[in-house]
């Protein structure tokens, strides 16, 4: 269906792709971009399991908009955790709209109309960020972000 805001239809595949990595945890991330006609949110790449933090950061590009979701692991403080040091594992999973300064200025006007109608689709969607620099995406912003909801 399309986004009543923007025009934009989100494929199928875009939320196929983010209910495996929500329910059956498949992939670490999945980039999402708005194809050249402007009418649909499609999956742009989509990272393994056993992909880090650099990967996601790396499949951004660095003149173009994106969104993405990243399925981060955590550890928590837990008097009742059996690991090491009371530690206990957690995920959050990450919507991020990648907006950098350098993206044409039509392509951020369709992102950010597009947003929240894209978000609606991903259901499970825990914590928003949104970047414009690399400096705003880095672990620490992450991790900030997990300590503020806890």
């Amino acid at each position: 269906m399309a986004n009543a805001a923007s025009g934009v239809a989100v494929a199928d595949e875009c939320v196929a792709r983010f209910q495996e990595l929500r329910t059956a945890r498949a992939h670490r991330f999945v980039v999402f971009k708005i194809d050249d006609s402007l009418q649909r949110a499609v999956v742009d790449k989509v990272g393994a399991r056993d992909a880090g933090f650099d990967d996601l950061t790396a499949s951004l590009p660095a003149d173009d908009c994106r969104y993405a979701v990243y399925d981060h692991d955590f550890t928590v403080g837990d008097a009742t955790a059996q690991g090491a040091g009371g530690e206990a594992p957690r995920s959050k999973i990450f919507f991020v709209s990648w907006s950098p300064a350098t993206a044409d200025v039509k392509s951020k006007m369709v992102y950010a109309s597009s947003n929240e109608g894209f978000k609606k689709e991903l259901d499970g969607v825990q914590i928003d960020v949104q970047a414009t620099e690399p400096s705003e995406l880095t672990l620490d912003v992450l991790n900030a972000h997990v300590s503020a909801s806890s």
